[in-house]
């Protein structure tokens, strides 16, 4: 699906198939592989379904064998290094996570479903793909993931959607996923490991833009509610003033620790890492006067920071969730301001928008109290001189 969304938006089919031809020459179980587009209609809506005629030879492959075929052809393929990393990431994540869940050595370990001249396909091919679009030239955004819901049998089973491995590439990348909006398996091990090596940008909103190429992707089932695509919007960025990040909130209710511990508590997970922590006041159960604490802190960053939080304050969860952010792009610069006949050293952050106009300038507070100590003057006034003499040192439109 992810395949035939990228030619529908325009990938060169031929660029594609160029890379595919290599498939037998570096893995050999594999004897031909012809790459095919048509036109076919889902719930109505025109999409591009995207055919493989693959001849090869049956049986088990050990993941090393398509990891190492996947490097070969990448390299093979003059690939851009956007692409090439991709494609690596995401047959060694794919390898990696069923080595795990089956408790074996990566070096030892089989891919079933996804051993076959397919996968290789699959993840070749879209690299292939958002190489001819340029996509790694910029910013990849991908909604939640719609995973679907119910059961799938496989050679190992009957199990409930979503399967092992994609719940755990989901885990690990804090990749957000939704069930439904169909009773059927909706998202692949596959197509997940190449999302997670897409990006790392997930969005419940995007940020302004102007679609100009729109791609449908029509998948082999028939759904009996939903048009079985993938869709891919390749646009421009409206200009913005500010950066874009995501962060995490990790929350918990503290209803009978001390004042003591609550401010430990608070350096301690800054100390961890975290972005920014915060407490509010609340009232619980049976009137009980309290505290939610609140931590900020980057995806990766939010199991441990968690623990910090049970670990300082004894609580029993936390909660947390993704937040989308604009942020202003800021940098820490030294300045030499003059107080009388002494010179000393001030640390200012300076905030800009995108432009480079200047939207704030903060002298460091530990900075400016040891000026004011130092010369008997209030933290008030010394702060006013410190940024009166970053608005002649500093410009609109120039770095710090």
């Amino acid at each position: 699906m992810l395949l035939g969304a990228l030619i529908d938006a325009g990938a060169d089919l031929k660029e594609i198939q160029r890379i595919l031809d290599l498939i037998p020459t570096h893995f050999p179980r594999c004897k031909s592989i012809k790459l095919s587009s048509s036109e076919v209609k889902k719930h109505g809506f025109r999409s591009c379904s995207a055919g493989l005629t693959i001849v090869e030879e049956a049986g088990e492959t050990r993941a090393q064998t398509l990891i190492k075929a996947t490097a070969e052809i990448g390299r093979a393929a003059n690939l851009s290094p956007a692409a090439e990393s991709f494609a690596n990431n995401a047959i060694h994540l794919l390898a990696e996570v069923e080595s795990v869940l089956h408790g074996v050595d990566l070096s030892m370990a089989h891919l079933h479903e996804a051993g076959s001249a397919d996968t290789l396909a699959d993840i070749l091919g879209t690299a292939a793909a958002c190489d001819s679009l340029h996509l790694f030239d910029g910013q990849i955004y991908c909604y939640p993931l719609a995973v679907g819901s119910g059961t799938v049998s496989f050679s190992h089973g009957t199990v409930p959607v979503p399967v092992p491995a994609v719940l755990e590439i989901a885990r690990r990348y804090h990749i957000p996923l939704t069930t439904g909006p169909v009773g059927e398996e909706l998202a692949t091990p596959t197509g997940v490991s190449m999302i997670a090596s897409l990006t790392n940008v997930f969005v419940e909103t995007p940020p302004s833009f102007v679609a100009e190429k729109v791609g449908y992707g029509a998948g082999s089932k028939e759904l009996k509610d939903a048009p079985n695509v993938l869709r891919i919007i390749i646009g421009q960025s409206v200009e913005q003033r500010f950066d874009r990040d995501v962060v995490d909130i990790v929350e918990t209710n503290l209803d009978d620790v001390s004042g003591e511990i609550v401010g430990g508590s608070l350096q301690a997970i800054l100390d961890a890492g975290a972005k920014d922590v915060w407490i509010t006041a609340a009232q619980f159960k049976k009137n009980r006067p309290g505290y939610i604490l609140h931590a900020l802190c980057a995806p990766d960053d939010v199991e441990r920071i968690s623990q910090v939080v049970m670990t300082s304050t004894g609580t029993l969860g936390v909660r947390y969730r993704r937040w989308d952010r604009f942020v202003l792009p800021r940098e820490v610069v030294a300045l030499k301001l003059q107080v009388g006949g002494d010179v000393f050293d001030v640390r200012v952050k300076v905030a800009r928008d995108r432009s480079g106009k200047i939207m704030r300038i903060k002298p460091e507070f530990d900075d400016v109290d040891l000026v004011a100590r130092k010369t008997s003057r209030p933290v008030p006034e010394i702060s006013a001189l410190v940024v009166e003499e970053a608005r002649k040192t500093f410009r609109d439109g120039d770095g710090a």
